[in-house]
């Protein structure tokens, strides 16, 4: 597993809205509700009880996934990014 290094994201609201360049505060209960479920997501889809959490490919994946929920919340998501799916794939190969 990977160590994080100073100046590597967190998973934290604030994380989030800078990669979604959001400024305010009207959107954090929301955001911290896709963070903490995609945080099950990516743990659930690697299947594995380590905590991946210092893993810099699940905090990638992670802060993409909501990413991509919170611009989509408008219309019918059918499939997962292939950018969070390659990094769940990785992790995956990882923990056999």
């Amino acid at each position: 597993m990977t160590e994080p290094t100073q100046g590597e994201p967190q998973l934290n609201i604030e994380t989030i809205k800078n990669a979604l360049r959001i400024d305010g505060n009207d959107d954090d209960t929301m955001l911290q509700g896709y963070l903490n479920a995609a945080e099950d997501y990516v743990n659930n889809a690697i299947g594995a009880e380590t905590d991946y959490s210092n893993d810099r490919r699940f905090r990638f994946a992670v802060i993409l996934l909501v990413q991509f929920w919170y611009s989509n919340r408008t219309t019918d998501m059918q499939h997962t990014p292939y950018q969070v799916l390659s990094m769940i794939q990785q992790l995956r190969a990882e923990r056999s």
